[in-house]
Parts: structure tokens; C-alpha cells; sequence
């Protein structure tokens, strides 16, 4: 049985490059990293001569996103325990590829840690028993709200024929359950918002467990110069009935029918057909590369997200770093401050949307105040805020 009255250490299992790597480079950064459990990563010699070689016009989507994967120099490469070519092998069966990623781990018996840290959705609850038997503490990042599968299901039932899913309502249940054991098993459940601590209160997890660790933002976002274009609403997202696509398009209709001067743009890839009638008037334009993402928040008026089921907001922080005021709903991992920074909206409201969406437009010292106010409450989720934030839930002090 591991002593856990020592200092803690930790090995983090882990698929892709999860907001970069941030967690196991943290850890590292702190001398409690025993070792990071991973699918594959881009700092390969082979792939970085790949890299070099191949001109990135050239570069398929799939390899363009592998070759993305660059470990941080905070993330010494001995600790870290990758396996690409099985990887790459499964590389069209993610389940596959990620119960090799949790199998060695248990087989290396988690590196020599005492403590576990993991993220996955429901496929590692026989990875996290082991753990718990051989007397690691165990926390679990909780990643999604626990209950989008149920507002998914749901709402493809309002709409039906709109999007194609193959899962059921037994399925989501299921993925609830293997929820509910796994927090039962781990000693911290960690959530990025206030919104994702609720639903998994409300389905069983004890909330002594849970701490809020919310998301941050890279300085480089702080050093954009605004440029917002008179009348342009922003929303960055997959179109998609998840995402409130619809309820933002007909509060556009509404907005159209008022006479009011606007331009809506939205940027993601759709996962519905966006030329149905219910998606009608909002421009959509498709996936952009980051670059022009950037350029879209700093050209933005107003931002909005309807969402009807999201973790955390980190395309709020975005757009509040650029000084843009945003519009969203309650149930999102949201830092906006409703008549501070933006306004919240009940989620399938699109009158309630239009409202605050014409109040933002035409009014423009109320714009600029909330956009003033939204730049300063990006500035307390920063990368650095949320390094502390998460060593301190982990207790792991960083070194002097």
C-alpha cells in the first residue's frame, strides 16, 4: 500500500495533446510528474523530419493535427511514455488506441506513482479501480458535463432528422453510470466550472470531492489589438443543435425582421446541414485555420454562444481578452458576469437572445463599458492563474 503521507506524485494518463500538454508539463515543472501515459505525440524524430520535409499546404487535416502535438519543453521526454506506432495503427479506432494507453499504464503499475491523475471519459474505470487497489489517490479532471448526453438525446428529439447519431438513451444512461462509479472511486473529482459541479452533484458525486479548476488563457491573447467592426456578431463553435446554432439563427430572423443593421458570423465546422431552414440567417463560414479565428475575435462587436450544454466558455475568454462583451447561457463553464461583462440567457430562448443582442448593438457606450469590463475579468484566467489554481487543488507546491 503506497504511503501517501509523502509528497504526492503523480502520473497523468492522458490521449492526445489536451490543452497542450498543460497538466503533465505542470506537474513536471513541479518535480511531481512520475510519468505521463499518452497516445502519441509530434516530437518524434521522424515525424519532426516529416514536418520539415512536407510543406504544410501539402499536409492531410489527420497529419496537420499530429504533427501539432509538440510535448513542451517542461515536459521532459524520459517521463514520458508514448506508443506511436500502435497508435497511429488504431488511429481510426480511438477506443482501441486509448485502452493501449491505460493498459500499459497498469501494467507499468502507473510508474512508480502515488497518485493518479486521469481524464477520460468513461473508457478508464478499470484503470482507476487498479489504482484504488493498489492505494493511489486518484483524481479524475471531469471534462464534460455529465449530463450533455441526456440535453443531446434531447433535443435531437425536438429536431428530429437533424443530426444522425447512433446512440441511445441506454448508452447515455450507461456512460452515467461509469460516471457515477468512477467518482465514487476517485478521492478528487476536478471541474472546470460551476455548471459541471452542479449536474455532477445532482446526479450522485459528493461535492466534498469536487473542486473548481477553471481553464486559462494564453498571455499572447492580452497582446491582440481590438479592431471590432460595427454591428458584427461572432459565435465560434461547431454548428451543431448542442451548440444552440438553431436558437442563435432564429434570434438572427428575429433581429432581421426589426430592421436591425448586423452581421453574424459563425466559425466551425457544421455537423448539420447548414442550408436547413431552421440554420437560416446566420454566414456561415466554415473551419478556419487559428490564425484567422484570431482575426475574427479581434474584428468581432458582440460574441455569443447559446449553448445548451458546454463544460467551460474558453471561447469567452477569447473574445473577452479582446475586449469583445459576450452573450451566453447558464449552462456553460462561463466566467461572463451577467450585466457586467455580458448577459446570460436561458438556454432554447431566442427572443430573450435577440433582446440582449439588439441592447449590445445599439447601444454603444454600454458595448464598450461591458467590453472594457469583460478585458480585465480575462486577465484572472490567465495560464499562470490556472497553473496555480490546479498545483493548489492537487497540493503540489511549485519549486522556489
Amino acid at each position: 500500500m503506497t504511503d501517501l503521507t509523502k509528497k504526492r506524485v503523480y502520473t497523468v494518463v492522458q490521449s492526445g495533446a489536451r490543452m497542450h500538454y498543460a497538466v503533465p508539463a505542470l506537474l513536471a515543472q513541479a518535480g511531481a510528474l512520475a510519468a505521463f501515459y499518452t497516445d502519441c505525440h509530434a516530437s518524434h524524430r521522424p515525424l519532426q523530419w516529416l514536418k520539415t520535409l512536407l510543406p504544410t499546404t501539402y499536409q492531410p487535416k489527420p497529419l496537420k493535427r499530429l504533427l501539432g502535438r509538440q510535448l513542451p519543453p517542461e515536459l521532459p521526454r524520459q517521463l514520458v511514455r508514448d506508443q506511436p506506432l500502435a497508435s497511429l495503427t488504431w488511429a481510426r479506432r480511438g477506443d482501441r488506441s486509448d485502452a493501449l494507453v491505460l493498459q500499459r499504464a497498469c501494467q507499468e503499475q502507473f510508474g512508480g506513482a502515488n497518485a493518479l491523475y486521469t481524464n477520460f471519459i468513461n473508457n478508464d474505470l478499470a484503470t482507476v479501480q487498479q489504482a484504488r487497489n493498489l492505494g493511489l489517490h486518484i483524481v479524475h479532471e471531469l471534462i464534460t458535463p455529465p449530463i450533455i448526453g441526456r440535453i443531446a438525446l434531447e433535443e435531437r428529439q425536438r429536431f428530429p432528422k437533424i443530426e444522425i447519431t447512433h446512440e441511445t438513451s441506454d448508452e447515455v444512461e450507461q456512460g452515467i453510470q461509469k460516471d457515477i462509479k468512477k467518482w465514487e472511486l476517485s478521492d478528487q473529482v476536478l471541474v472546470p466550472s460551476q455548471f459541471c459541479l452542479d449536474t455532477a452533484v445532482f446526479l450522485g458525486c459528493h461535492i466534498e470531492k469536487i473542486r473548481v479548476v477553471p481553464y486559462g488563457l494564453s498571455e499572447e491573447w492580452f497582446h491582440l489589438q481590438a479592431e471590432p467592426k460595427l454591428g458584427r456578431i461572432l459565435c465560434v463553435g461547431r454548428p451543431s443543435l448542442l451548440k444552440g446554432t438553431h436558437i442563435l439563427a432564429e434570434a438572427c430572423r428575429l433581429l432581421q425582421q426589426k430592421s436591425l443593421s448586423f452581421e453574424c458570423r459563425v466559425a466551425g465546422p457544421p455537423q448539420v446541414d447548414i442550408n436547413h431552414s431552421l440554420f437560416e440567417g446566420p454566414t456561415y463560414i466554415g473551419q478556419v485555420p487559428r490564425s484567422q479565428v484570431r482575426e475574427e475575435f479581434r474584428q468581432a462587436d458582440v460574441f455569443v454562444l447559446p449553448t445548451l450544454a458546454d463544460s467551460f466558455g474558453l471561447v469567452h475568454l477569447e473574445a473577452m481578452a479582446c475586449g469583445v462583451p459576450v452573450i451566453t447561457t447558464p449552462h456553460c463553464g462561463s466566467v461572463v458576469r451577467d450585466g457586467i461583462d455580458g448577459f446570460i440567457v436561458p438556454i432554447r430562448d431566442a427572443t430573450a437572445l435577440a433582446d440582449r443582442l439588439e441592447q449590445l448593438l445599439s447601444d454603444r457606450s454600454l458595448r464598450d463599458r461591458m467590453g472594457a469590463a469583460a478585458r480585465d475579468r480575462a486577465r484572472e484566467f490567465t495560464w499562470a492563474r490556472y497553473g496555480d489554481r490546479l498545483l493548489a487543488a492537487l497540493q503540489v507546491e511549485r519549486y522556489s
